[in-house]
């Protein structure tokens, strides 16, 4: 009995931070995508994400560190109406 009151004092005591998490909403508006974009890009792992009984959720700093690595750019490249309107 002695060993898990202890373990939970320990515990106890660790630093925690709940990150509020971003809904497909925010995260559409903030990248100026369709929520629809949003949760696909989730289920096919493209962008960070975590699902949540039948939602996705995002971290914000996930998110961020995601736009500025070379996949995000990657998904503008094929997303930008402009950019492939231009090959064609």
């Amino acid at each position: 009995m002695q060993n898990i009151s202890m373990q939970n004092k320990s515990t106890d005591k660790l630093p925690f931070y709940r990150e509020p998490l971003l809904t497909t909403a925010a995260v559409a508006k903030w990248l100026g995508i369709s929520t629809r974009a949003v949760c696909l890009w989730a289920e096919c792992k493209i962008i960070p994400a975590i699902k949540i009984g039948r939602q996705w959720r995002f971290r914000q700093q996930e998110i961020w560190e995601w736009m500025q690595s070379p996949e995000a750019a990657k998904v503008r490249i094929c997303t930008n109406p402009k950019t492939t309107a231009a090959k064609s």
